[in-house]
């Protein structure tokens, strides 16, 4: 049985798998740890315990805090310079993002062999695969962000709900439809790049909070993946790839 935490810019994902499937997964904002600690009150004991944690050590310590009642050594997750036939070609592979890296081994081990894969949380971050090797990728304004940052940047822009439209013909749709291009523009120019230099079509991996979301305005081909760095991590602490 394995717990396996992403602790994120804004959530703390979570999933119990019990080696053939997740018995359960969910989510708690950063200022619900309390609800968190209450949901392990509920769960069967796991035997591994693995984390991802961009958010901080003040959180570490609060899901620490709440990890004492198991008599398990809490595995925590950092960018290697190779994992689970992943080779991460970062200049200092420490310094890549224990989320993207799970969420890579995880895009790598449901088979991918050359693609981009986009999470689409509080950031987005869009990292090319190609046979095992990650070569590197970008990082964004997530969806929510770029809203908050136009109407704190700019006088008379609300952020209100738009439509997606070519040519928008009123500010809330000429917003919405902004943050959309912004991003799959740069995942469309991306993926040209890859295909470039691979000699392949890349496949998109699609996880995150916004990933339903942006994923109706990109191309084929195309996989929407739920909490790809809790597969990850799951992958990681199972021994899978040893």
């Amino acid at each position: 049985m394995i717990l396996a935490i992403d602790a994120g810019n804004t959530r703390i994902k979570w999933g119990l798998h019990d080696g053939q499937a997740w018995l359960s997964q969910g989510q708690y904002a950063h200022h619900e740890i309390d609800k968190f600690e209450q949901t392990l009150d509920k769960l069967v004991t796991p035997q591994k315990i693995v984390l991802s944690n961009v958010a901080g050590a003040q959180l570490q310590g609060q899901i620490e805090h709440c990890l004492r009642r198991y008599a398990v050594v809490l595995q925590q997750v950092h960018a290697q310079a190779s994992q689970c036939g992943v080779h991460n070609a970062y200049a200092s592979p420490g310094q890549l993002g224990a989320d993207r890296w799970a969420a890579l081994i995880g895009a790598h081990h449901l088979g991918v062999r050359s693609g981009l894969v986009v999470n689409a949380g509080t950031a987005i971050t869009v990292d090319a695969l190609h046979l095992g090797n990650f070569l590197g990728g970008v990082i964004l304004p997530g969806y929510h962000m770029m809203g908050s940052m136009l109407q704190q940047g700019t006088a008379g822009l609300a952020n209100d709900p738009g439509q997606f439209s070519a040519w928008p013909d009123n500010t809330a749709d000429a917003l919405e439809s902004g943050r959309i291009l912004a991003i799959t523009g740069a995942v469309a120019l991306l993926r040209e790049q890859l295909a470039r230099q691979s000699g392949d079509m890349p496949e998109l991996v699609l996880s995150g909070g916004n990933g339903a979301h942006l994923a109706i305005h990109l191309s084929q081909p195309l996989r929407l993946v739920e909490n790809l760095v809790l597969e990850g991590l799951r992958i990681i602490a199972s021994g899978e790839c040893l």
